[in-house]
């Protein structure tokens, strides 16, 4: 049942990937150069486009944070197809951490129950902060609510497949020095085959607890990450 897509709305839950967008510091910019145009000459249009796989909506691959992890174009795409679970935090302040407790409330109160298999989406609305170029480094200095053990090892119990966030990251990081970082989800999650996507956006849009996802991302060899363009069907 896991890869049956029901739904006849369509909400894109993907950020736009472009020069400017918010990534933490040393992130290379995407880059698009075109090197044949049509009106230089050429008879077609063709570009070169650059970019970290973890900058934008993205999937993280085991191989991120495991050495001897999977690569990105091991990944089943059913990971990020078929059902998902959208849990509302959005009474969470910024920088709050998520609990256990915060998703067995949501739960309580909307009825819904996280199931073996889901993919879990946290709605905080971080990525209202999203924009380009971010000259208040809004999304960059603002803390966003962020995974902790009591959760992390909820959603291990679980045995969900995927957890997606609408931050640069699941984790309590400092985007200006990653080295002083726990990231305690990539370190539960990844090991464990459950993948992370982050830079969500619109999760507010899809307008109840539960939907579909339909993406897949770039089969490139050997990689940690890939962007992936994340549509939800309702």
């Amino acid at each position: 049942m896991r890869y049956e897509i029901v739904g006849d709305r369509i909400v894109d839950l993907s950020q736009m990937l472009e020069p400017g967008i918010p990534a933490p510091v040393g992130f290379p910019d995407p880059k698009l150069e075109f090197f044949k145009r049509m009106d230089e000459g050429n008879v077609i249009n063709v570009e070169k486009i650059t970019f970290c796989p973890h900058s934008g909506t993205h999937i993280d691959a085991p191989f991120h944070f495991v050495q001897d992890g999977i690569t990105v174009e091991q990944v089943d795409p059913g990971v990020i197809m078929g059902t998902a679970v959208v849990v509302d935090l959005r009474h969470l302040e910024d920088g709050a951490p998520i609990e256990r407790s915060d998703v067995e409330k949501w739960e309580k109160e909307s009825g819904e129950t996280i199931r073996e298999g889901d993919a879990v989406l946290l709605m905080t609305r971080f990525s209202r902060y999203w924009e380009l170029n971010d000259p208040e480094e809004k999304f960059l200095n603002r803390k966003w609510p962020y995974i902790t053990r009591s959760v992390a090892d909820y959603f291990l119990e679980k045995k969900i497949r995927l957890v997606g966030v609408e931050s640069m990251d699941l984790d309590l990081i400092d985007p200006y020095d990653l080295s002083t970082s726990e990231f305690i989800g990539h370190r539960t999650f990844l090991p464990n085959g459950i993948y992370i996507i982050e830079n969500l956006k619109n999760l507010e849009k899809i307008g109840k607890p539960r939907c579909s996802i339909i993406a897949s991302p770039l089969k490139i060899k050997g990689a940690t990450g890939s962007p992936v363009r994340v549509i939800a069907i309702v």
